[in-house]
């Protein structure tokens, strides 16, 4: 296991098989399911194989994969974030993201970390990493367009939208956003 990154209110740590439970019981939140659809999984079976077979080989990485972000006062589970390939994004077909230097970053949390800066605070921490290896070209997300909070959360972060897609089996549009070393807000924690 890697070593976590710490932030002034946060830990960002590896995911485990033992996380199976707290993953599956963040994606049946009802308020999460609004904000980025249903889960993928059932059962914690299920999310346990997930993170065997996706999510841990990310972890070979000296700085990819799914971080579980842990509130540093409580111990608290609060949501992940991750830094992956672009291109292995399941849908990165419909949003053009082929360049294998380019990463993704995406998030999700449950509804009591919203509106705290915990999603834009656990993001900076990964992306000044994964911005400081001269491999990456540019960092990639999408956003559903009815998840303002997450947009917002982007928007600080200094991600531009490039584009939207409307993709198969999904109510609305996708937002497709960029950022570059330029364009990077990675001040100060919680700014």
């Amino acid at each position: 296991m890697r070593e976590p990154l710490l932030t002034e209110r946060l830990l960002l740590r590896d995911c485990t098989e033992e996380d199976a439970p707290a993953l599956l019981a963040l994606d049946h939140d009802p308020e999460v399911i609004r904000a980025v659809g249903p889960p993928q999984a059932t059962d914690v079976a299920a999310y346990a194989e997930r993170i065997r077979t996706t999510y841990m080989p990310f972890q070979r990485h000296a700085w990819r994969g799914v971080l579980l972000v842990i509130d540093r006062a409580t111990d608290r589970f609060l949501g992940w974030v991750f830094v992956r390939p672009a291109p292995a994004s399941r849908d990165a077909g419909a949003f053009g993201w082929h360049d294998p230097r380019d990463e993704e970053l995406g998030y999700r949390y449950h509804p009591e970390a919203w509106g705290r800066g915990i999603a834009t605070e656990a993001a900076r921490a990964i992306l000044r990493v994964a911005l400081a290896d001269p491999a990456t070209n540019m960092i990639v997300a999408a956003a559903r367009i009815g998840n303002h909070r997450s947009q917002r959360v982007l928007a600080k972060l200094g991600f531009r939208p490039t584009g939207t897609v409307t993709l198969p089996g999904v109510d609305d549009p996708v937002v497709m956003l960029s950022l570059t070393r330029s364009g990077a807000r990675l001040g100060p924690d919680g700014a």
